[in-house]
C-alpha cells in the first residue's frame, strides 16, 4: 500500500491540471467546435466558446501548468538549502534527484504503454475506426498478426516515447520526454546557480526567461517559459515563507487569478472570429517573434499568471488543499497515463455499441462512420468513464506506485552503494510533504 501523502496546495493545482488535460481531450474528441471562439467568422458563440467557459478544452494551458510545477516543485529543494549556506546538502540533494528523476518518469510511463499495447492487441481497440470522431480514430492501433510483431512494435513504442517523442499507442505522451527535458534543465540551473546569491540567480532566470521568449521555438514556450516560472516562485517561496500570502493586497491574488483564467482560454482556432480573441492576437503579435504561434504564448502567460495568483493568495492555497484536491493532486499522474486508453477502449464502446448493433449504411449498401447516442447517452457514459478513470487511478496509486518506486529504490542503491551516505530509499521520501510554509522537494513525477 501506498504511504498517506501531505496535502499542499502544489498537489491540488496538479490534480486541476490533470482534470482539464482529460475534458479538453473529450471535448475534441465530441465537440471540436469549442476550440473556435464562435461557430463561424460572423455567427454567435455557444457557452462553452466564451471566455472562462471555455476552460472545459484549455488542455494546453494545463499542459502549462504541468511545468511550471515541474519547475516549482524540483528547484525549491536546492534552492532552500542555497539559501542557507547548506551547499554541500544542495549538490548531494541534486545528485540523488538527477539519477532517480529518469526512473520516476520513465517506468510508469512504459507501465502505461504496456497497458495500451495489451488493449490494442486484444482488439480492444477495433471499434476507433469506424467513429465519427476524429481524434478518437486516430489513436487506431491495429492488433498485430503475431506474438513476434506486437512484441516488436511494443519495443519500438516503449523506446520511441523517449527519442522522437511519438509513442504509437499512446499519442498523448509527447509531453513526457519534454517533462523529463525539463527537469533536467531545473537540475542543471541549479547546479550552476547554487553558489550564487539570490540576486543573481534571480538575474540568470531573468536571462533565461528573455532568451526563451525570444527565441519562439515550441519547446521553449510550452517547456522552457513555464519552468522558468516556476523557479522563481520557488525562489520567492524560499525568500518569503508563509508570508508570501500577505504580500500582494488582499484583491490582488483573486485578479490575478481570473486574469489568468481569461487568459488561459484563448482559443485554439480561428482566434479572429471572437473580437475578444482577435484583440487580444493583435496585442500581443507586435510583442512576440515574428512566425511564430501566438496561441502557445496565451497558454504560458494564462497559466503562469493563474499560478501567480494562488502562490499569494491563502484562500486559494486553502481549497486546494482540501480532501478533494488532494486526491486529485495524488491520482493526477496515473489519471494523465490512462485517460487516453480508455477513451479509445470503455468510453468508445459505451457510446457506439448500440450504433455498431446496428450499422449505418449508405444508398449504395456501403458501411459508414458509427453514430453516437442521444445527448444524454453520451453524457452518462462520460460520467461513467470518468468514475472508472479515477478508480483505475486510485488502485495505480496504492498498488502500482510502490512497487515503481521500490525499483527505482533498487536502481539507485546499485548506483551509489548501500554503504554510501548519499544513499537514501526512494520510499522514504518517495511523496514529499510540506513544512514550515515550505513544499520540500517533490518526489513524484509530473
Amino acid at each position: 500500500m501506498a504511504p498517506p501523502r501531505d496535502a499542499n496546495w502544489v498537489d491540488g493545482l496538479r490534480g486541476i491540471a490533470s482534470f482539464m488535460v482529460v475534458c479538453g481531450h473529450l471535448c475534441t474528441c465530441f465537440a471540436p467546435y469549442l476550440h473556435a471562439p464562435a461557430m463561424g467568422p460572423e455567427g454567435p458563440a455557444v457557452l462553452f466558446q466564451l471566455p472562462f467557459f471555455r476552460l472545459c478544452v484549455g488542455g494546453r494551458s494545463a499542459v502549462g501548468l504541468f511545468f511550471l510545477i515541474t519547475g516549482y516543485v524540483n528547484s525549491i529543494g536546492p534552492i532552500s538549502k542555497s539559501r542557507a549556506g547548506n551547499t554541500e546538502a544542495a549538490f548531494t540533494g541534486l545528485a540523488k534527484s538527477s539519477l532517480s528523476r529518469s526512473g520516476k518518469l520513465i517506468l510508469p510511463t512504459a507501465t502505461a504503454t504496456l497497458f495500451s499495447w495489451f488493449l490494442a492487441n486484444t482488439n480492444a481497440y477495433h471499434m476507433t475506426m469506424h467513429v465519427d470522431s476524429t481524434w478518437i480514430r486516430q489513436g487506431f492501433h491495429r492488433q498485430e498478426p503475431t506474438v513476434w510483431k506486437a512484441l516488436k512494435s511494443l519495443t519500438k513504442a516503449e523506446i520511441s516515447a523517449w527519442t522522437t517523442g511519438w509513442n504509437e499507442y499512446d499519442g498523448t505522451q509527447w509531453t513526457l520526454i519534454l517533462f523529463l527535458e525539463g527537469a533536467f534543465m531545473v537540475y542543471l540551473t541549479m547546479l550552476a546557480t547554487v553558489l550564487c546569491k539570490p540576486r543573481a540567480r534571480k538575474l540568470v532566470y531573468f536571462l533565461l526567461y528573455a532568451y526563451s521568449w525570444m527565441t519562439g521555438e515550441i519547446k521553449a514556450q510550452i517547456k522552457c517559459l513555464n519552468i522558468i516560472v516556476g523557479m522563481v516562485l520557488a525562489e520567492a517561496q524560499s525568500e518569503y515563507g508563509s508570508r508570501a500570502t500577505s504580500i500582494l493586497p488582499t484583491p490582488v491574488p483573486s485578479l490575478l487569478i481570473i486574469l489568468g483564467m481569461f487568459m488561459a482560454g484563448y482559443p485554439q482556432d480561428v482566434p479572429h472570429h471572437a473580437p475578444w480573441s482577435n484583440a487580444m492576437t493583435r496585442f500581443l503579435h507586435p510583442l512576440v517573434p515574428s512566425g511564430t504561434d501566438v496561441r502557445r504564448y496565451w497558454d504560458h502567460l494564462g497559466a503562469a499568471t493563474v499560478m501567480i495568483g494562488v502562490f499569494h493568495s491563502k484562500n486559494a492555497r486553502k481549497v486546494l488543499t482540501s480532501p478533494l484536491f488532494n486526491f486529485l493532486g495524488r491520482v493526477s499522474f496515473p489519471v494523465y497515463l490512462l485517460h487516453n486508453q480508455l477513451i479509445k477502449s470503455v468510453l468508445t464502446w459505451m457510446i457506439y455499441l448500440p450504433s455498431a448493433m446496428n450499422p449505418p449504411v449508405n444508398e449504395k449498401g456501403e458501411q459508414q462512420d458509427l453514430q453516437r447516442g442521444s445527448l444524454t447517452h453520451v453524457l452518462v457514459a462520460i460520467a461513467i468513464f470518468y468514475w472508472i478513470l479515477y478508480r483505475l487511478a486510485y488502485f495505480w496509486v496504492q498498488n502500482i506506485d510502490p512497487v515503481l518506486a521500490r525499483a527505482v529504490d533498487r536502481m539507485t542503491e546499485w548506483a551509489y552503494g548501500e554503504g554510501s551516505p548519499i544513499y537514501k530509499p526512494v520510499l522514504a521520501t518517495h511523496n514529499g510533504h510540506a513544512a514550515g510554509g515550505k513544499v520540500e522537494q517533490e518526489k513524484r513525477p509530473e
